[in-house]
């Protein structure tokens, strides 16, 4: 039998109905596409997800009742008395100079368009339901920007490594390079998220403190846009994400070698990285500093180096561990393969309350995805593919670029929309059958070109 409460009743998705409460999916719930494990059916469009992600769901009917007594008693309280449902707070679009995408030192476009953005601190301050956040339209697809994206990282990961060969010969951080270095990521983000999160799928035999950085910007951009926050928020944690490493290229491996207390001095960079940090200048740099010193904190004070907890860890440290955290765990490390990012997400589901904030988990795993771009996946066929280009709609259904035929061997690159529901060469129906690791096949993605869809 299965494990089920007295108040859950098992129902298939045509029978679902907006104010039901759903329980339990008939998946895991870091397969689906849905931010909470245990929501109310709000609307029609929540009902379409679930009829497109399951077969059926389960209902608990206690809590169901509950929704529709609360449900009725909203609708009747609005007729009597009309009183406006209160709206997320929201920040007016501010006109504000930014450097371009295509070239430093000119002005670029205000919030690409968005009338109104969010405060980063009403989300992790709960002011704002999460579930009400729409991120901004994509202003360009997969096609149209992936070579953008591959001039912009190449362009970036040139200045961010200029700028960290200074600090290791002792000297400060140009702060105005860094901010021109995280916009031009910004930018590419904002037109289209998965071109330049594939970039962060790069691989080098030896990985480098750059590649972390860079990719610690782009996610935090990455989950920033999904929030839809305001262009001033996103520069500002990508310069988090991409400095808040910056005093470990002060740490050498002669020092590491002749430490007697290796942890300690490990981590020492976070004082170290302040410590550059707070010598730049201007209120941006000191709030990158509070992160780099602070990025190692856990919300139960378990952390290093102050061991503050709850509410003392500002947002921006939230945000930055978070993105810090799946990097480092889907990076091959010394001794250590990296996870997958199912195993990835799943161990930091385990970690929030008390390492994680749960509210900024849970959107980062909505705003990755189940198939995140760059993933190595095989087809039901036997082909290997990359995804490039999520679908926000139907989780499951993302572009993936076909990599090789059925028996594994290379073959011309070719597009795939699976929301199309496109057919191979047999007129089987293309499907995702997992996520597997790239080296199992031999498949390398460290090179741009992988990616051309030509």
């Amino acid at each position: 039998m299965e494990n089920m409460s007295v108040t859950e009743v098992k129902l298939l998705v045509k029978d679902l109905e907006i104010g039901m409460y759903v329980c339990k999916l008939d998946k895991p719930w870091v397969e689906s596409g849905f931010l909470f494990q245990g929501f109310l059916i709000k609307d029609k469009q929540i009902l379409r997800q679930l009829h497109d992600e399951c077969s059926y769901a389960y209902i608990d009917v206690a809590k169901q009742s509950k929704a529709y007594k609360a449900k009725q008693t909203i609708a009747t309280k609005n007729s009597e008395s009309k009183t406006a449902v209160t709206k997320p707070k929201k920040v007016k679009k501010k006109k504000s100079r930014f450097f371009s995408f295509n070239g430093f030192g000119s002005k670029a476009k205000d919030n690409f368009g968005r009338d109104e953005t969010n405060l980063l601190s009403d989300i992790v301050g709960n002011q704002i339901a999460v579930d009400s956040i729409r991120p901004p339209e994509k202003l360009a697809s997969f096609e149209q920007e992936i070579a953008v994206a591959q001039q912009t990282h190449f362009k970036t990961h040139k200045l961010v490594k200029e700028f960290m060969g200074q600090v290791k010969e002792g000297g400060t951080i140009d702060m105005l390079v860094a901010k021109q270095a995280v916009q031009e990521c910004m930018g590419s983000v904002l037109r289209s998220p998965d071109a330049m999160l594939l970039m962060t799928h790069l691989k080098s035999k030896h990985r480098s403190s750059w590649q972390h950085s860079m990719n610690t910007g782009i996610l935090a951009i990455s989950l920033g846009r999904h929030l839809n926050l305001s262009d001033e928020e996103l520069t500002t944690l990508g310069l988090c994400g991409m400095l808040h490493d910056i005093g470990k290229l002060l740490i050498s491996k002669q020092d590491l070698l002749e430490s007697s207390n290796k942890r300690a001095l490990v981590e020492s960079h976070t004082l170290l990285g302040r410590d550059v940090l707070v010598n730049c200048h201007g209120e941006l740099a000191r709030i990158v500093a509070e992160v780099a010193y602070s990025h190692h904190e856990r919300l139960d004070g378990r952390g290093f180096p102050q061991g503050l907890n709850g509410s003392k860890i500002s947002p921006y440290t939230r945000m930055i561990t978070i993105v810090d955290t799946y990097d480092v765990l889907i990076t091959d490390r010394s001794g250590r393969k990296g996870l997958t990012h199912y195993d990835a997400i799943n161990k930091m589901l385990q970690q929030v309350g008390s390492f994680l904030d749960e509210t900024l988990v849970n959107c980062f795993n909505q705003c990755i995805g189940t198939y995140p771009a760059g993933s190595i996946v095989e087809m039901n066929t036997g082909e290997l593919a990359i995804v490039v280009e999520a679908n926000s709609v139907q989780k499951l259904r993302p572009k993936v670029l076909i990599l090789t035929g059925p028996n594994k061997e290379s073959c011309r690159k070719h597009l795939v929309n699976l929301a199309k529901k496109s057919f191979d060469v047999n007129e089987n129906p293309y499907a995702i059958r997992s996520i597997i690791r790239p080296e199992v096949y031999g498949i390398e993605i460290d090179k741009y070109d992988t990616y051309s869809t030509s």
